[in-house]
């Protein structure tokens, strides 16, 4: 169980979930597009994603104030987190060899650095490591698309694959943006054993209250995002439409005004798990608008 809780096995699941989704409640239902991937490629690229953000949650725990308390001992963190990123690599090496770019490894390369950097190097450095963590869940969407549709986009046809990629690019952002919030209430959740530890977070250099008035603020951006595209392409498509208003609109909405209001870590606590459901429910949105597009199509 504290394993289980070193490797934030919920973020796993929810990234694992999440890119199942974008294969095969989006991809794998577009008229006639052929992805690079076979099944059991595509379950590797997963398992990449997967242990690359495993690695970088032991890494910034063994790299914490409370690093000699932990269910792994600071040595093993380092062996656990270097094998786990080598067999992330090679899988990423093998799957950028078959679609015939092997540069496109540098893409695992870049999710393992920015995770571990911001672990180690600027973990208290304020905000930096905020971002980073939120860039790698956007790198996390953009290379389903890199690895299922590159070697195709430079044939005939290629406006269709660079179609399909930019709603890729447009969830990406949206994802970025709701994780970049989701770190920020982690930090105001551990204000006090942050400021314990040295570490400078937003919470810290502003003071609690002040911090989450700044993050409710920032909520405004997907709550733009998303009525934007629904008002631009799904105001003729009700079921998608209603979707996005009552499952992730909603709940934005929900936790903005009990973010104005949160005072202790069980309100922080409480907004993180709304915030996952948001981030989950925008990943099923891709499904509900496939399906809806199809049938009204």
């Amino acid at each position: 169980m504290k394993l289980l809780k070193l490797v934030r096995i919920e973020n796993l699941i929810l990234l694992a979930v999440t890119q199942l989704i974008f294969r095969y409640g989006f991809l794998e239902l577009q008229p006639q597009l052929p992805l690079a991937l076979s099944h059991w490629q595509y379950a590797l690229l997963v398992l990449a994603s997967v242990l690359i953000a495993a690695a970088g949650s032991i890494m910034y725990t063994i790299s914490g104030p409370d690093r000699h308390n932990q269910a792994i001992s600071e040595e093993k963190g380092y062996n656990t987190f270097i094998i786990l990123n080598v067999i992330a690599l090679s899988i990423g090496a093998y799957l950028s060899y078959y679609i015939g770019n092997i540069q496109f490894v540098t893409a695992f390369v870049i999710a393992s650095a920015m995770l571990y950097i911001g672990a180690t190097n600027f973990r208290s450095t304020l905000l930096v490591p905020n971002i980073l963590t939120a860039l790698t869940v956007g790198l996390s969407l953009l290379i389903i698309g890199v690895f299922n549709l590159y070697p195709f986009m430079q044939f005939e046809g290629w406006q269709y694959f660079r179609t399909v990629f930019n709603i890729l690019l447009d969830y990406s952002y949206l994802a970025i943006t709701l994780a970049f919030i989701l770190t920020l209430v982690n930090d105001l959740k551990n204000t006090d054993e942050d400021y314990n530890s040295g570490k400078a977070t937003l919470s810290i250099a502003l003071g609690r209250d002040r911090a989450a008035k700044v993050v409710f603020f920032i909520t405004i951006i997907p709550v733009a995002m998303i009525l934007y595209y629904g008002n631009t392409y799904l105001i003729d498509y009700l079921y998608a439409l209603g979707f996005g208003l009552i499952f992730i609109l909603g709940p934005l909405i929900y936790f903005g005004i009990k973010l104005w209001t949160a005072k202790n870590n069980s309100d922080y606590a409480h907004l993180a798990i709304v915030l996952k459901l948001v981030m989950l429910f925008s990943a099923i949105s891709v499904l509900v608008v496939t399906l809806n597009l199809a049938n009204n199509a």
